[in-house]
């Protein structure tokens, strides 16, 4: 490995594709040297996009909990805090329903072609704006490893 220690790591929406979130990020956390940092960004455990019922509650079966991840550093020994950021999002619907087709996030990998087409008539009937405005929001979880004492 090219470095015993680093002073900093970002994950980001990444978090959710590991089988063992406890031990890869105890196993981060020990690498970091004294005053190093640990910067998890992931979507919070539910989100307001307009995708198909099926879709959003897949997500909601795979996207840990934000708060949950913030014990696994606390865990992992380091001082760790948790805030969100939210903005708006505008997108047109032919875009946006392009962007679906597409499976422009992993979690829409999970559903087949015909799935995806079903999903996309469902939020054309729910969603007939020809501009979708919606919140985009995320987690921040922060841990940083104390410096160590003289």
């Amino acid at each position: 490995m090219p470095y015993e220690q680093l002073d900093a790591m970002w994950l980001k929406e990444s978090v959710h594709h590991v089988v063992d979130p406890e031990l890869t990020l105890r196993g981060l956390a020990d690498r970091l040297a004294p005053g190093g940092r640990l910067l998890v960004v992931m979507p919070p455990a539910t989100i307001q996009y307009p995708l198909f019922k099926a879709a959003l509650a897949r997500f909601e079966e795979l996207q840990p909990d934000p708060a949950v991840i913030e014990r696994h550093l606390r865990a992992a020994g380091l001082e760790a805090s948790l805030s969100y950021v939210e903005h708006e999002l505008r997108i047109g619907r032919d875009k946006y329903l392009g962007m679906v087709r597409s499976r422009y996030m992993s979690l829409l990998s999970t559903f087949s072609d015909s799935e995806i087409e079903k999903g996309i008539e469902e939020i054309r009937v729910a969603h007939p704006e020809p501009v979708l405005v919606f919140p985009d929001r995320f987690a921040f979880v922060l841990g940083r490893r104390r410096e160590e004492s003289a």
